[in-house]
């Protein structure tokens, strides 16, 4: 049963508006002068006038006395002057005709040379399964991979997926970028130095 208004009894007068007084005169003729003499006031301080313009020469400040800087020497080169004139004339008799002969060096002993080969870590899996599946997916992208164990002192083994060897840092850095392309992000940078004997 849906409620309705009630209804209004007899003899009930509605409510009347409050009305709102009015603002005698005397207070608005009392509030323009106000306003009328404020903006009066501002145009006396017009900036242009020079009863309004402040002191604009800065006051002067007794500073203290200092002594006069002592001026560094500074140490003058000549040697543009004094090269040309001790030049040494060597005479063409003091100068062989012919160069000596270099003494023969023995040969060099095998040094053993060093090279620096990049790898990248693609994964460290406990179970070689899973180093096997991510190997798989590296080969499928055309690159060298291969897997190492890693023996922890706990007894451990971790199995290692690395992509590489590299010789330089553009063949690495395109494996990276296609490694990361395909998903891998947390690439591991190992620098390994090799004797090439």
């Amino acid at each position: 049963m849906a409620k309705g208004r009630k209804a209004p009894r007899r003899g009930a007068s509605r409510a009347q508006p409050k009305q709102r007084r009015a603002i005698p005169g005397w207070l608005w003729l009392v509030g323009g002068l106000a306003i009328g003499l404020f903006v009066a006031f501002l145009f006396q301080l017009e900036p242009g006038r020079d009863g309004v313009r402040r002191d604009a020469t800065p006051k002067p400040t007794p500073q203290p006395t200092r002594p006069a800087p002592v001026q560094e020497q500074r140490p003058r080169y000549d040697f543009y002057t004094l090269l040309p004139e001790s030049e040494v004339l060597v005479p063409e008799s003091a100068v062989p005709a012919t160069p000596p002969a270099t003494p023969a060096t023995p040969p060099e002993t095998s040094k053993p040379q060093v090279a620096t080969r990049f790898y990248l870590q693609a994964g460290s899996f406990r179970q070689r399964s899973e180093a096997d599946r991510v190997r798989a997916q590296i080969l499928l992208m055309g690159l060298d991979v291969q897997l190492e164990s890693a023996k922890l002192n706990s007894g451990e083994t971790w199995y290692r997926v690395q992509v590489g060897p590299f010789q330089d840092r553009n063949s690495l850095t395109q494996a990276q970028q296609t490694l990361t392309g395909n998903g891998f992000d947390n690439l591991l940078l190992q620098q390994r130095t090799v004797n090439l004997n």
